[in-house]
């Protein structure tokens, strides 16, 4: 059945906007801590549900991912720094 080009566009852009967020969850994924990976996965999949029934939330759903891989990727940076910090004190220490 035919449906107006209105409404096709409509179904094109909410299409567009999920495989955004799935695109960004495969981003977030490789920054999650091994142990979490089965947490993340109930996250991934309750977050598409949501995106499923309420195609209107998905604006507010992407802002949040953006916000949520901001945290990882500042984590990781401040992980790395104290990582790096505490290898040159030790290399000090045995110097």
């Amino acid at each position: 059945m035919p449906v107006s080009s209105g409404l096709q566009k409509y179904f094109d852009s909410q299409r567009s906007k999920k495989d955004d967020i799935k695109k960004r969850f495969a981003a977030i994924a490789g920054q999650v801590d091994p142990a979490f990976t089965q947490s993340f996965q109930a996250f991934h999949d309750r977050i598409m549900w949501i995106v499923e029934e309420n195609p209107e939330a998905t604006d507010m759903i992407s802002e949040e991912l953006g916000w949520l891989d901001d945290k990882l990727q500042n984590g990781r940076r401040v992980h790395n720094m104290k990582k790096a910090a505490s290898i040159i004190q030790t290399s000090e220490n045995l110097s």
